[in-house]
């Protein structure tokens, strides 16, 4: 069992993504993702960082470095200088240190909200953070958005357990311009199966140096349209931080 970590970066801002949105809220962001969607945002995450860069003092917008890997101890030595509400485990992919997370939030249980933002394909990982999880920010991807292989079962079996363990769940699908119509009816599909009054947040891909595919107002209604007629709690949420300018 590890008990170090690569991590990308550490710092504080307004939550720019799904059900808390607006929220204040600690990032501590991973390294590593084993997908490789095409509209990925944060590709600072898949590749090797030989220091973590944490925000100091948090809000400051200023950083210093931690070597990496990271130590259980030192990360909370450094989460304890951050005082928001939430604690959010990003990446990345947070769960391919599941090891490291279970050791490390079953010593130091942080004094905040836990949200897991994850794609939503690593379940026997889950069932080891589950315990210290709050909430759980599951990816549901699209093979004609993300660009990758359909991870259909995975996604079941993923939501599965983390309703199981009594988690508050929401999903967010990333869609594009090539979303099609038989991706968006299984996703449908398994979000009826499991839960159908899970919180489903629809969010437009935004452009990035090497994806540039937006969707139209009137696309992302027909979108909308589409999931309420099967589904009672969907929402369209861009990515807010974005266009706040936060971090």
């Amino acid at each position: 069992m590890s008990h170090t970590a690569n991590i990308v970066e550490i710092f504080s801002s307004l939550q720019g993504e799904g059900l808390y949105t607006g929220s204040s809220t600690t990032f501590v962001r991973f390294e590593g993702c084993d997908l490789g969607c095409k509209w990925c945002d944060t590709p600072e995450a898949l590749i090797h960082h030989d220091a973590c860069q944490v925000e100091s003092p948090p809000k400051s917008m200023s950083f210093t470095e931690v070597l990496n890997p990271v130590s259980s101890t030192k990360l909370t030595e450094i989460i304890d200088n951050f005082d928001d509400e939430f604690l959010s485990l990003t990446g990345g992919e947070p769960l391919l240190h599941s090891s490291f997370l279970t050791h490390w939030l079953s010593a130091e249980i942080p004094k905040r909200r836990v949200i897991l933002e994850t794609s939503g394909v690593h379940c026997n990982a889950l069932l080891e953070v589950i315990p210290y999880i709050h909430v759980v920010s599951m990816d549901l991807k699209l093979p004609s958005s993300t660009g990758i292989k359909p991870v259909w079962n995975e996604h079941v079996s993923f939501l599965k357990i983390a309703l199981q363990q009594k988690k508050e769940v929401y999903v967010k699908i990333v869609v594009t311009a090539r979303t099609t119509d038989r991706d968006l009816q299984e996703a449908i599909r398994i979000i009826s199966r499991t839960n159908r009054s899970l919180p489903v947040m629809l969010q437009p891909a935004s452009p990035t140096l090497t994806f540039h595919e937006t969707l139209t107002g009137d696309q992302l209604d027909s979108l909308f349209r589409l999931f309420s007629a099967y589904l009672p709690n969907v929402s369209v949420t861009p990515q807010m931080h974005k266009q706040w300018g936060v971090l």
